[in-house]
């Protein structure tokens, strides 16, 4: 432990920051003092995008990225290479459109013709079946008519109507009666009855100049026009300066736009196809393959074939993914001694689904180096975990704050490929409101979730302000908290180097609910880690295929306990589902000695077998798993034993991240914007524990109480305040642990030193030289003075003191972030709550000199600069500076 805690307190850590280093082409003088700035935040690498680079590819963007590189080794930076001239990775730099327009993504679609049959004979002109129809309103819709006319016709069925918008299985195949015109003749029987004409199309999807995730030749496109020439250009640099590349959001883009809701089932939604896929298909329903497709779309009566061919299709798509897209381009860059990293889209649950989805989060992320999640675009909102909020999508808070986290945490937890690593894209996209108090708030929660890598979004090189996505950290010098996100970036390398190299300790797996949702009806598995969270009982989840697949992922079972990658599960926790797989029944089958709890109910079946054997597999089942209702799931866990942290009292918003190194570490965070959360935890060890402030960056002997085999203490947290309890492995000296309450309650002479400030101003880039001193009688938000300022305020005072003792300053309120200099003296920057100074060692008898600079966010100058085309959502305005009671406290 003594050699960790020299590592912090010399801040001698890891490099475990990326942030993205947005590239337009400018002047290389500005790209060489960025990336300096960037090195003053005791960042070691950087991700270059080039998606706004006029010259990707081109001689342009290699002398760019040639001065990216010299700068770099000078500096001991490693460079990573976000993989594409546009986002969504797999545009691949415009190479599908340019020399391989037979390698665009393929979709299945299709049309259909109803009709009351009579028992007479029907002509349908099949030709014009084979692209989506037009109405009157979407006459001016700009149509690929060209790409169009190759639509290809796959098959034509019978089917037989239901009532609503049901069918009944056992669709006829009748492609084989469609004459050399395109004319299908048939007798229609008497009834309601559909003719489907399902198609292959390059077209009417989204994203058309797109590879074809699903076949391998389209997949290569990428490396072609992106990995291989970056290898001709720089192969020296590889696996030395040129740590990998980063996909961003690799997607199916069968749908325009940005939808969360395309699960297959979904009515006229164009659905991934190739070859191969079509291949799949055969093996596993036969000839008669065909006869299935209309329940792609298509709800049927009986939902005995409609979910096997759902659940089959889905299984497919993801596992074709896997293989031709992340695994092809993970294995180059292995084979090129450099790492392939990034992340897909999770969103609302998107990670399980078609569009902007990749199908199954695990395998997607198979062919990566690290596991990888974003947090953009306001999903994370502190104190409103439940909220639905308005943005690009919107946002479900539930699934961001519950499960987003622990899902990419899971991946680098449980895929030895991983080696425990997960990378994290966060801060982007949320406008220059946000600022590092803020992104502290968020860096926590993660931290907190499992997230150990950072990718900060971003550093932008253009003209201020850049309307791409701020904040922009730097900004050409124009950010005010420039030097606070430097604090930030420490403690985020400190804290990144706690939680690396070691275990995450868990005392239950969540089954992973992909297969769940392309089975049927079922409950998310956010409504399951919520519960767990709220109860401070920490988990991972774990997908079928790491119980399935015991060499790839280190999986065995041992004294009745489930261990994937070396971490012990007590119990596995199936999310309430209406069918599950037959490879999870068999898994469950064969061993029954694990403790096994389905919530809320059975499953009534299992999707991919007959009924009878699913039945007979299903019973066996339920004579040996438990039914837990969701409500009582802590309290039966916790009746086994199966947690590690407890509450003596209730309190929802603590969340606990339990890692294991040489020692126990425990990070603690109060998620709550308004509760101070203040009670007695409990751990399980017999070892002396230490309190670590990683803002602070000081280490605390935390005062305990033996309680049996535990041991227990009382912590107060105050709204978004997080600390790292840990095991002290040797005999280590520090002073004892106190809250802040605590030392102010113990110095209880208040001097109220709210009124008769002096108060200048000036913006970043004009920084030190400040505006001409006004006086404040009373202490108000600035903004109320100008609120179109943005930059840095100074408060300055003299204030007469006796001292005997401790004393300590406080603010009141802070927006956003502050210094304070006492006598000359400069204390720590505070980039988040508490604004509590200790000053004992810098105040003196008689006049004290007190100055506080307060960094704001750029958001109010805003107005003075011309408004970006676009809106992804409203926020309102906080105040800005310092104002509230100001006080300084002391012993009598």
């Amino acid at each position: 432990m003594q050699n960790l805690v020299k590592k912090l307190k010399d801040n001698e850590v890891g490099n475990y920051i990326l942030p993205f280093l947005w590239m337009k082409g400018e002047d290389q003088t500005v790209i060489r003092t960025e990336i300096e700035k960037i090195y003053e935040c005791g960042i070691r690498a950087i991700c270059v995008e080039a998606r706004p680079h006029p010259e990707f590819g081109k001689a342009g963007w290699w002398k760019d990225l040639g001065v990216v590189l010299e700068e770099a080794e000078r500096l001991n930076i490693k460079v990573w290479i976000l993989d594409d001239k546009h986002f969504p990775t797999g545009y691949a730099n415009g190479l599908i459109a340019e020399k391989y327009p037979e390698r665009k993504k393929v979709y299945l679609n299709y049309n259909v013709c109803d009709i009351n049959g009579t028992g007479e004979e029907n002509s349908i002109d099949i030709n014009q079946m084979k692209a989506p129809g037009v109405v009157f309103w979407e006459l001016d819709k700009k149509i690929n008519f060209e790409e169009r006319a190759k639509n290809k016709v796959k098959k034509v069925l019978l089917i037989k109507l239901a009532a609503g918008k049901r069918i009944y299985e056992g669709c006829q195949d009748v492609t084989e009666l469609v004459d050399e015109e395109g004319v299908l003749t048939i007798q229609i029987p008497a009834g309601a009855y559909r003719i489907m004409t399902v198609y292959t199309t390059c077209t009417d999807g989204g994203s058309e100049d797109y590879i074809n995730l699903l076949d391998e030749t389209s997949c290569y496109t990428q490396l072609e026009a992106v990995y291989i020439p970056h290898y001709e250009h720089f192969k020296d640099k590889f696996g030395t300066t040129i740590a990998g590349f980063f996909s961003d959001e690799p997607q199916f883009g069968n749908e325009p736009l940005f939808p969360c809701d395309s699960i297959v089932g979904k009515e006229r939604m164009p659905i991934p196809w190739s070859e191969e896929a079509e291949i799949r298909m055969k093996e596993v329903f036969g000839d008669n393959w065909g006869s299935y497709l209309p329940y792609l779309w298509m709800n049927t009566k009986e939902m005995e074939q409609c979910p096997r061919l759902r659940y089959e299709y889905m299984n497919i798509v993801s596992r074709l993914y896997q293989k031709n897209f992340s695994n092809l381009l993970g294995n180059w860059c292995s084979e090129h001694g450099v790492e392939y990293i990034g992340h897909v889209v999770e969103d609302n649950n998107v990670h399980s689904r078609l569009g902007m989805g990749a199908a199954h989060y695990f395998r997607a992320m198979d062919g990566q180096h690290m596991a990888g999640i974003d947090v953009i675009g306001g999903q994370i909102a502190f104190g409103a975990p439940e909220q639905t909020r308005h943005n690009m999508v919107d946002i479900d808070g539930e699934f961001f704050q519950y499960v987003l986290g622990k899902l990419g945490a899971s991946s680098a937890h449980l895929d030895p490929k991983k080696k425990g690593r997960l990378m994290c894209e966060l801060f982007g996209a949320t406008g220059w409101r946000t600022g590092v108090k803020e992104m502290r708030f968020i860096l926590d929660h993660m931290l907190a979730q499992g997230v150990n890598y950072l990718v900060p979004h971003a550093f932008s090189m253009a003209k201020y302000p850049d309307p791409d996505c701020p904040p922009h950290f730097y900004a050409r010098g124009n950010y005010p908290e420039y030097t606070y996100f430097k604090e930030l970036m420490l403690y985020a390398n400190r804290m990144c180097e706690l939680l690396n190299d070691g275990r995450h300790k868990a005392s239950v797996a969540i089954l992973y609910d992909a297969e769940l949702e392309w089975s049927g009806s079922y409950t998310p598995m956010q409504k399951v880690s919520r519960i767990l969270m709220e109860h401070q009982i920490d988990f991972d989840i774990a997908a079928i295929d790491m119980l399935t697949q015991p060499e790839r992922y280190r999986t065995e079972v041992k004294e009745g306990k489930l261990i994937v990658n070396g971490i012990k599960f007590e119990a596995l926790v199936i999310p309430p589902t209406q069918r599950i797989p037959m490879t999870l029944a068999e898994w469950i089958a064969k061993h029954l000695e694990i403790d096994v709890i389905f919530l809320d109910y059975l499953p009534e079946c299992i999707v991919n077998t007959s009924k009878s054997e699913s039945m007979g597999l299903l019973q066996k089942i339920a004579g040996n798993v438990e039914v837990v209702s969701l409500k009582q799931l802590p309290s039966v866990l916790k009746a086994k034993g199966f947690y590690d942290v407890e509450l003596k009292e209730e309190y929802a918003m603590l969340t606990v991240y339990h890692y294991e190194k040489e020692q126990g570490i425990y990070m603690f965070i109060n998620e709550s914007a308004e509760e101070t959360y203040c009670g007695t935890i409990l751990l399980y060890t017999d070892k002396a524990l230490v309190v670590y402030e990683g803002l602070g960056n000081q280490f605390f002997t935390l005062e305990t109480v033996k309680e049996g085999d535990r041991q227990g203490f009382t912590i107060e947290l105050l709204p978004g305040q997080s600390v790292v309890v840990m095991e002290s492995v040797e005999e280590a000296r520090f002073s004892v642990y106190k809250s802040v309450s605590e030392k102010l309650k113990q110095n209880t002479v208040i001097q109220d030193i709210s009124s008769d400030w002096e108060v200048s101003s000036v913006r970043a880039i004009e920084y030190p030289n400040f505006s001409e001193k006004r006086k404040l009688e009373k202490l108000i938000p600035y903004s109320r003075i100008d609120d179109t300022f943005s930059g840095i305020i100074a408060y300055e005072k003299a204030i007469n003191m006796n001292p005997s003792g401790k004393v300590y300053f406080r603010a009141q309120h802070v927006n956003d972030v502050m210094q304070l200099w006492v006598n000359g003296t400069a204390l720590e920057r505070k980039i988040a709550e508490p604004f509590v100074y200790d000053i004992t060692e810098a105040v003196k008898e008689g006049d004290n000199q007190i100055r506080v600079e307060v960094a704001t966010t750029l958001e109010r100058e805003q107005v003075k600069y011309p408004a970006p085309p676009f809106t992804f959502g409203y926020e309102s305005k906080l105040p800005t500076g310092m104002y509230g009671e100001i006080q300084l406290i002391a012993e009598k």
